[in-house]
Order: structure tokens, then sequence, then C-alpha cells
């Protein structure tokens, strides 16, 4: 228990040193883009309550992989920006949900894990203005 206590604060220490890190501006108008449709609101509406009161600690969006991994402090590489939506818990740390927006098409997908399927998604095309500069 004490030492998967110390985990979680190495990891939240190692959140927050990720967070202080300044953001690509190619990064914040994906992460908008996901953000900001209307299927990640369909999903995220109440989940930090939810998680919170069911003993978690709330719940978290990473970059998990991205053209430029590197530069963007995602875990790998990938054709598209693919993110992971989790659930944070004393024990464990449960995703529920993928996305991945892909950089050549201006598409957003959310990912099927049962069907492993991609389907699209709709979000605000005017965003798309800002991906470019």
């Amino acid at each position: 228990d004490t030492a998967i206590r110390r985990v979680l604060i190495l990891q939240q220490e190692q959140l927050i040193q990720i967070e202080k890190k300044p953001i690509p501006s190619r990064i914040k108008v994906v992460k908008t883009i996901l953000k900001t449709s209307v299927r990640f609101g369909q999903i995220t509406k109440g989940l930090n309550r939810a998680v919170i009161e069911n003993g978690g600690q709330g719940f978290g969006l990473c970059l998990e992989r991205s053209p430029n991994p590197k530069k963007d402090g995602a875990m790998g590489f990938s054709k598209t920006y693919d993110f992971v939506v989790y659930e944070i818990y004393p024990e464990r740390q449960l995703n529920i949900a993928w996305f991945s927006f892909n950089p050549i098409s201006k598409k957003l997908f959310e990912y099927d894990p049962i069907l492993d399927y991609q389907k699209q998604i709709a979000f605000d095309k005017n965003l798309l203005e800002r991906f470019k500069k």
C-alpha cells in the first residue's frame, strides 16, 4: 500500500514536470480539436466526479504517440496524434477511450477496441486553420 502511494506520487510529480514543459502549438491545436469535439464531451461529462465517487482521483488525457514524439512529449512514434483518456485510481490506471487525429487527412477518429475499428467523429473544422500555422 505504501509502495503504491509512492509510485502514484512519483507519477504525479512526473506529470507535473511534463505539464511545465512548453507545449508545441500543433499539439495545443490537436488537443483543442479533440477536447471540443462532441464525442469527447459525451465521454468526459461528469467523469471526474464519477471516478472520485468511486474512490479514484479523476481522469486524464495522455498523448501516447505522435509524428514527432520527442518534440511533442509523446511516448512513441505514429503518423497520427494518438490520445488515450484514462481514469486514475490508487491501484491502477484504467484506459477508457482512444482517439487519433490524422494530420494529413485532417480527420479525427475514435478507436473501438471491441470492433478493432476507428470511427470518424465530428469536430470544429474552423480549428484546422490554427493547425496549419
